[in-house]
Parts: structure tokens; sequence; C-alpha cells
């Protein structure tokens, strides 16, 4: 007769395998993971490394993604901690409400999504003293490990030191490999497609400096140098920021601005989140210069173009953007690329504007957001009504209701100066 570990409520090796199709956009989203750890761990300086290998395909050698590397100088983890941090839903910092972490699924998580392996160094006083463990899915899914390593003491790999451009008294290096889910094959390709949106993701930490992100690529068969990199730069969907990412002449200096004056370009409302405190939410708008706006075929200038990659709604959570909300833009009108929103909240306002634990969206707020016109139009309510309707049900998103319609009436007056310009000069 099978022993009691043959009805495990869910077999690891099944569950595992559910875990890796976890929702991450792409590479970068999952990578972004392991950059949310390094902030929340006080680093100042983090590196992505990501290392190609010459594989034969077909009778040909070309060169192929083969290592992606995480390097921080945050504060680092003890062994018990980096153990923890290794298990799926524990994690270190399930209740804390004061950052960009929490969910306690990161590391693990945003792993497996990309690679069947995990290797993880960490230290807090010298990285000659680094704690190590791994995750290796083939080694759960042939059931020969069920649990994470006991962390053993080493130093960090110097041919990952190599690579670094500094490595701290104290950090973490997270290594993938065994990479079969990367969304692309080359090096390259991870390090051009990751710093838009990286750039964008952290752009409150770039700016001034606050943490640099290097992107670095390297040949497996020579660590003792990369072969190319670059900081990632502030990419900011407001214009507002500068230096950044935005093509000239809008490198130097900021494309748009912002919208109203100095009380009126941003709103806020106070949101009851868990505990029944109450938390601000703030609403920013910005529109672009009428310079970079009014020239014939505006739109089809290198900042024209950077800024129809960046339309919509961002989402920021603690400082770091979650996503660009497309629902309130008018995907075919060429002038929404002109305009910018921000809607800024805290983590205690998780529940209310429902964030997903891969910290990649807010699912009460596009919810809202994509139903609002067909709510108002359909059963002619207000959103005084709807908000109510929604209160009555105990749905704690009710006040996004406020939220989204502030932002609405807001849009329509700066479509407004935007729809004005002449006809042959608004793209």
């Amino acid at each position: 007769m099978p022993d009691n570990s043959d009805f495990d409520l869910v077999p690891t090796r099944l569950a595992i395998a559910a875990m890796r199709d976890n929702g991450y956009k792409n590479t970068t989203y999952a990578i972004a993971e392991l950059i949310d750890n390094a902030i929340q761990a006080g680093a100042q300086h983090v590196e992505l490394l990501a290392g190609e290998y010459q594989y034969l395909v077909q009778r040909r050698h070309r060169p192929r993604i083969k290592e992606l590397g995480v390097l921080d100088d945050g504060c680092g983890m003890d062994a018990e901690t980096l153990r923890m941090a290794l298990q799926f839903g524990n994690g270190t910092r399930l209740d804390d409400r004061s950052g960009i972490g929490r969910f306690g699924m990161g590391l693990p998580s945003a792993s497996i999504s990309q690679a069947k392996r995990v290797d993880v160094w960490s230290w807090t006083d010298s990285p000659d003293r680094a704690n190590y463990t791994f995750l290796d899915l083939d080694e759960i899914e042939n059931g020969q490990r069920s649990t994470v390593p006991v962390p053993v003491v080493v130093p960090v790999p110097q041919s990952w030191r190599d690579l670094a451009e500094s490595v701290g008294s104290s950090g973490t290096l997270v290594v993938w490999s065994k990479l079969d889910r990367v969304l692309w094959k080359r090096a390259s390709a991870i390090i051009d497609r990751s710093e838009d949106i990286i750039g964008r993701l952290y752009r409150r930490f770039l700016y001034g400096n606050r943490v640099t992100i290097r992107l670095a690529e390297f040949d497996i068969g020579d660590r003792s140098k990369t072969t190319k990199e670059r900081h990632a730069r502030v990419n900011d969907p407001l214009y507002l920021m500068a230096p950044s990412s935005t093509p000239a002449p809008y490198d130097s200096e900021p494309m748009f601005e912002p919208d109203g004056d100095a009380d009126t370009w941003q709103l806020q409302r106070k949101v009851e989140g868990a505990g029944g405190r109450m938390h601000a939410v703030t609403i920013r708008f910005s529109v672009a210069k009428a310079v970079a706006r009014e020239p014939r075929n505006a739109g089809a200038t290198p900042y024209g173009k950077h800024a129809a990659r960046n339309v919509g709604v961002s989402l920021m959570r603690a400082g770091r953007e979650l996503e660009l909300e497309q629902s309130l833009a008018i995907g075919y009108q060429p002038w929404e690329r002109w305009w910018g929103v921000e809607v800024d909240f805290p983590p205690a306002l998780d529940e209310v504007f429902g964030v997903t634990n891969n910290k990649q969206s807010a699912r009460n707020f596009s919810e809202i957001a994509s139903s609002t016109d067909d709510i108002f139009n359909t059963r002619s309510l207000s959103s005084a009504d709807i908000k109510a309707e929604m209160e009555e049900n105990g749905d704690p998103a009710a006040v996004l209701v406020e939220v989204i319609q502030d932002i609405q009436r807001r849009l329509r007056v700066i479509r407004k100066v935007l729809e004005i310009q002449p006809r042959g000069r608004r793209r």
C-alpha cells in the first residue's frame, strides 16, 4: 500500500511546475523582482550580468544566453534568512508595508519562471565569507530534494567578482542557469529590451543616482571582462525628469511640463487602507511643451516615437512602477502620447488597488478603468452611485471610482488643448 507521501495534497513536482507559469510578462519583469529585493535591502549599486555561450545551432556556432546574474551591495542575508528567502510564500518581509517588497514570492518565483536552477550567495561582512545555497528543479522533479539546502559558507566565485564593477562588503549575488524559459536568446537582446523597462520601473531610484543599475554582457568563455555595458537611464512617462533616456534635445531637459500650477498639477485623495488607517493617493498630470508637440510630424521624431512607447497611466507603488496602464488612453489618437498621468500609492493600499504578488499590475484599478464608461453609459449611474453600490457590497476598491473619475475629468481638458493643434501638426 502506498505510504502517506504518495498522497501529498499538492505533490511538490506538480506544484513547482504550476508555479513556473506565474504571470511574469517577460524576462525583464522577472529580473525586476531581484532588483526589488536589492533596493529593499538598501543597495546603492545593482548589476545585471548576462553571459553568452557559443552553441552549435544547425551546424553553425551561435551565441545564446547561458547565465544571468544580479549582484547588489545591499545588507546581505544570514544563513537562516537566505534559506527562508528561497522558500515559496515565506520570505522575510511578509508584513512590511513600508517598501517595495512584501509578498514573499519574489526570489524563488521569479527565478523558476525563467530558469531551472538558481544559485545564491549572500554575505553580511565580506564576500570571502558568503552564505551559499541553491534550488535545482531537476533535483526536485526527480525526487532528490524537497527542502532548501542548508547554506554553507564559501567565497563568492572569483569569476563573478571579475565581471563586477564593484563588490561590496555586504551584498547578494543571484545566478540563474539552465535558462529554458528566457524570452530573448541573446545577451544583447536581454540588455537592450531591459533598459527601457528598468529605466521606467526604477526611475525614482535612478533619478539623482540614489541607485545605479549597471547592465553588462559577457562571454562565458572569457569571464575576465564584459563585452558591452551601460547604466540604466531614467525613462519617465511624465517626461518631467532630466537627464533621461529621451532622445535629444529632451535628453537633458524635460519634454513635458506640469499640467497646471503648483496647486493644481497634482491631486490628492485620502483612502482607507488595512486597519482603518487613511493613506494618501497622489495623482500627477503633465503635458508636452508646445515647442515639442507642435512642429509638423512631431510624432515621427525620435522623441515623439519614444513618447508613443510610454502612453498610459503610470501606477507607482512605493516609488516603483507596477505598470503603465493603458485602459484610459484612446489608442487610435496620435495626440495621446503628449500627456502623462501618474498615480502614486503606498503598499498599505495593496488590497484596494488589487496589487498582484508579482508586482506587475493593480487588478482593481485596471478593471474599473476599463469598465467605467460601460457602467456609466449602460446603467446611467453617477460615480457616487457606483461607489455607494460597491461599498454596500463590501468592495474595498470603491474609492478607485473617484480616483479614475479625477483622471478622466482632467484628461478631457488636456485633450481639448491637444486637439486644437493644426490638423497637419497633430502627429
